[in-house]
């Protein structure tokens, strides 16, 4: 077998190892005349270098490389310490192996020496390819066509390969250029420039800044919003006054290092969207060919190497059936790479916000994230945490998508397959790209169009005191019982709006009304603004003379440990009780100390551990996520109404739901636990499913045996 490959920058190079490595034989067309990189440093984490150590290649990085021993987040402005990532000996516990900082051309040439003169052709411009059922052939500048058995484009951002098997496609401009220069190790003296991934941040700008040569050679890359550079081009210039006025409010040890740069280049960011397929035939794409991505999760170069070792070690097992071997290719890269792509995406944007309460928000996030993710492993895991060394030798669904859920995982009956996907496509990669507001956005879409409120239901926007509110019932709903109900969404996404339907059927299970609550959401309103609004609207219905003892407090997911959160502060202030509380896969520990949430993640299309890291940060921030308040796991449940707890056997929170049980259990309370099979998160909200409905019949007997109806006519019964 004889396999071209079109490019060889690092994805190409490390393929051709890759390859021979496993026995093939290849041919690197290059169009350069000579193998050299522009730019200047370039980051290794721990899942590309397990692959260059399996190729026999670490040693030589690590003599010319530097092992970083932290990322540092710094204010730009102010040089105050934001978050700081461990790197060094604990990220090489941690992910199987360092991250190496090294300069670029370093890398290329120790590539290029890992492949004999004879597997490379330099001035070879591939302009044209074709293929047929015996083969390919690539068409060179010089009129030349060079045959082979298959081809890979690893050709970059403007492959010609992707080109021949996807037509013109558009790329996207981040609005973001980059300044990177070089600076010797002299020049930086009294800096105390530490051996450290040195990062500042400002507004809708960054400065990212390591040592590449060990006490020898610094990089620098410096984002800024395109508007600020009247010029783009990749040729060095001595002007660097344009940098220089784009940080000229930089701490002064920032500033300092910017201007001992003597030369610079610019570039833009570009990048394009995640495509659904790479292959075709005996043709498949590679590296920044198949997903090019922005440089803000250290991940470019990174896939493109995992890229390689998957196609060599795939196609050294399938030889005999090279389109059925891209396509496992494809199978087992595509979910990564997307989740990657749209990663690094969610990445830029919260690294380049703009304005002063959005930097407050990240800023307090990343406060919250130290005390539960001490590790970054939530920051950078998503990126660092996978060998694909192992992972190539196991079975193609375990990769994870870009919701982090197993490719492979389904459900037993065909209505719980149903509503698990329905959750699996609830975020699309564009959803993610865009943080947070991307998330709230598709939560939305996901819930109103799919669980639109019943005819002959009502639903009326009111106020329960200062906190907006819908009230959802039957026209001729009896009066008195009424569910007081918070959504879920890890207080972060989700509204009532998105749980009308929902809370038309807590209505009929108590044959009353429901009220659900527009509680204020994390990042822009962080703890405890949910919990406030919480008490709010609770005080607000008795004062509209709806009777405790006739309030079933409601809640799913986050909204489910802020129910038994609420009666706790109620509780400790004296308040008159509700009759019992209903708490549906609650999200009751912030600390994500629950077992199930490692065991099962990935198998939850709904929730994994990366995305209730992020959630639960950015609602406490800096507050003590312990605090019963927050996390009611850890609170006295001494005296509280009867409990109805339910989740589903395989869900990440259902050790918040077991544990929370069997404390309450402890305390005294009558507690209800149902925990059902082969089903989702929060399963009650999908009416379709069996378990949906006997778990309301079972809900409507346990709040008539629990409630007291309030026979006054008063205005929540209106």
């Amino acid at each position: 077998m004889r396999v071209l490959i079109a490019g060889g920058g690092i994805g190409g190079l490390t393929t051709a190892i890759a390859l021979r490595h496993q026995g093939v034989d290849v041919l690197v067309l290059e169009q350069a005349k000579e193998l050299s990189e522009i730019g200047a440093g370039i980051q290794i984490a721990a899942n590309a270098a397990i692959v260059l150590r399996e190729l026999g290649l670490e040693t030589a990085i690590r003599s010319v490389g530097v092992k970083p021993q932290s990322y540092d987040y710094r204010d730009l402005r102010s040089g105050k310490m934001l978050y700081q990532a461990p790197l060094g000996d604990e990220a090489a516990r941690r992910y199987g192996a360092p991250m190496y900082n090294i300069h670029r051309a370093d890398l290329v040439q120790i590539l290029s020496d890992a492949v004999p003169a004879e597997s490379k052709r330099l001035g070879a411009r591939c302009v044209a390819v074709s293929q047929d059922a015996r083969g390919v052939e690539a068409k060179l500048a010089n009129g030349e066509t060079v045959r082979g058995d298959l081809l890979v484009g690893c050709d970059g951002i403007h492959s010609v390969v992707r080109q021949h098997l996807r037509g013109q496609e558009q790329k996207h401009f981040a609005n973001i250029l980059m300044w990177r220069s070089l600076i010797p190790a002299e020049r930086l003296e009294g800096l105390n420039l530490e051996e450290r991934g040195n990062y500042w941040f400002g507004p809708g700008r960054t400065l990212i800044t390591y040592w590449v040569r060990p006490k020898n050679l610094y990089s620098i890359l410096a984002s800024v919003p395109a508007q600020e550079v009247t010029r783009e081009s990749w040729d060095e210039s001595g002007d660097i006054s344009e940098m220089l006025r784009s940080f000229e409010d930089a701490e002064p040890r920032a500033r300092k290092m910017l201007e001992q740069c003597q030369s610079a280049f610019i570039t833009g960011m570009y990048y394009r969207d995640p495509i659904d397929s790479w292959s075709s035939g005996r043709i498949t794409l590679l590296g920044d060919a198949a997903h090019p991505m922005v440089p803000f999760l250290a991940a470019g170069a990174g896939q493109s190497i995992e890229d390689a070792w998957t196609l060599a070690r795939v196609l050294s097992r399938r030889q005999d059936d090279v389109p059925g071997a891209l396509k496992e290719y494809e199978q087992r890269r595509l979910p990564r790479t997307t989740r990657i792509q749209a990663g690094a995406r969610a990445v830029v944007k919260l690294m380049h916000e703009t304005e002063a309460n959005r930097i407050r928000d990240r800023n307090g996030r990343w406060k919250g994230m130290a005390r539960i993710d001490p590790f970054a492993e939530t920051s950078w895991g998503l990126a660092w945490d996978y060998d694909v060394v192992k992972a190539t030798e196991g079975a193609p669904g375990e990769v994870l998508n870009v919701t982090g859920l197993r490719e492979g995982k389904c459900l037993r009956r065909p209505e719980s397959q149903r509503a698990f996907d329905l959750w699996k496509f609830a975020f699309r990669p564009e959803d993610v790209a865009r943080g947070h507001d991307g998330l709230r956005e598709a939560y939305d879409r996901f819930l109103t169009t799919n669980f639109p409120l019943p005819a002959g239901t009502i639903a009326v926007e009111d106020e329960l005191g200062d906190v907006k509110a819908w009230r959802v019932a039957a026209p001729n709903a009896p009066r008195g019982n009424v569910v007081l109900h918070f959504h879920g969404g890890g207080y972060l996404i989700g509204s009532a709006k998105g749980s009308l339907e929902y809370a038309s059927r807590l209505a009929a299970a108590v044959d009353g009304v429901c009220y659900t609550v527009d509680y204020r959401l994390a990042p822009e309103h962080p703890y405890p603004a949910a919990i406030d609004d919480a008490v709010a609207a609770y005080r607000a219905l008795l004062a509209r003379g709806v009777a405790a003892s006739s309030i079933l407090v409601s809640g799913e997911s986050a909204g489910g440990g802020m129910a038994v959160a609420l009666v706790l502060a109620l509780r400790n202030a004296g308040d008159p009780l509700p009759a019992a509380i209903l708490s549906v896969a609650p999200f009751a520990d912030l600390t994500l100390s629950g077992p199930t949430i490692r065991a099962f993640n990935g198998d939850d299309p709904a929730a994994n551990r990366d995305l209730l890291t992020f959630m639960g940060a950015s609602y406490f921030q800096a507050h003590e996520p312990t605090d019963p308040l927050v996390s009611p796991l850890f609170g006295d449940l001494t005296g509280l109404p009867p409990l109805f707890v339910t989740a589903s056997q395989g869900e990440v929170l259902l050790s918040d739901a077991t544990r929370l049980a069997e404390r309450a259990e402890r305390a005294g309370l009558d507690v209800t636990l149902r925990i059902v099979e082969d089903s989702v998160h929060v399963y009650p909200i999908f009416p379709f499913l069996p378990e949906t409905q006997t778990t309301m019949q079972e809900l409507a007997v346990w709040a008539r045996r629990n409630l007291r109806r309030n026979d006054m006519k008063s205005a929540a019964a209106e």
